[in-house]
């Protein structure tokens, strides 16, 4: 079976050399390391965003180069992988923190986390449910499909970048409706991204790969996860905009 991933760190995958060991990847394996991961960087981003006293752009920018280059070293080595998997929760965390303070701070809307995680994960489980009942099963088109629209919100963020630099709109802070569109079909997309990482890491289970290889998969989880948390930020931000 060809193994193929919308998700860059599972794409990663695809192109390393899988190492046999007496012990091999398993669900509950990759569902407790994403979970491991994931309450490290609500631990973190709360530390960051109570112990420090001034939460600074400075901390923000480490923090998403930290996790950046983090998250390239995880999908690429699969000794390392732990190690990288965890500094990218750490540093994911930090980032999280601080964006969510700045949410519901700076742009006055408390509780505006809560709901965007609730919302996180009530995605999260309706897209294992209909990804492991065969609902939606992931095919080469389907594949393509989401390579398609891939390319397309790329294209977008990159023509939104320059618009904004020549003094136009941002679409991606704007308050109106475009805006609200804008998020609503990134986190759609994001969903759908979840079911392609669900395939991935029931291929790595079923082609037998190493316990290493856990890391790696749920690294892709949390990357996917971490997309949906951000735009659902953003959408609920941009209709509290919208009520006042």
């Amino acid at each position: 079976m060809e193994l193929r991933s919308s998700n860059p760190v599972f794409r990663n995958l695809e192109k390393t050399e899988v190492f046999v060991t007496s012990e091999t990847a398993t669900y509950t394996g990759i569902m407790m390391k994403t979970a491991i991961m994931l309450l490290a960087a609500v631990i973190t981003g709360v530390l960051a965003v109570t112990v420090l006293a001034d939460i600074s752009m400075g901390l923000l920018f480490v923090s998403m180069i930290v996790a950046f280059i983090s998250v390239i070293i995880a999908s690429r080595s699969p000794r390392l992988a732990p190690t990288f998997a965890m500094i990218y929760a750490v540093a994911e965390g930090v980032l999280l923190g601080v964006i969510t303070y700045l949410f519901e701070t700076f742009l006055d809307i408390p509780g505006i986390a809560m709901t965007a995680m609730i919302g996180t994960a009530s995605i999260f489980t309706v897209m294992l449910f209909l990804y492991s009942s065969r609902t939606i099963r992931v095919t080469p088109r389907f594949r393509k499909i989401m390579y398609g629209i891939l390319l397309g919100i790329l294209l977008f963020t990159v023509a939104s970048m320059l618009l904004s630099l020549f003094g136009g709109p941002s679409l991606f802070i704007a308050s109106n409706s475009l805006g609200l569109l804008v998020s609503g079909v990134f986190i759609v997309f994001g969903a759908f991204m979840l079911t392609l990482d669900f395939d991935r890491a029931e291929q790595i289970v079923k082609g037998g790969y190493g316990k290493e290889y856990e890391w790696m998969v749920a690294v892709g989880l949390m990357v996917t996860i971490v997309w949906i948390y951000l735009e659902l930020l953003r959408f609920l931000a941009i209709i509290s905009s919208n009520r006042r």
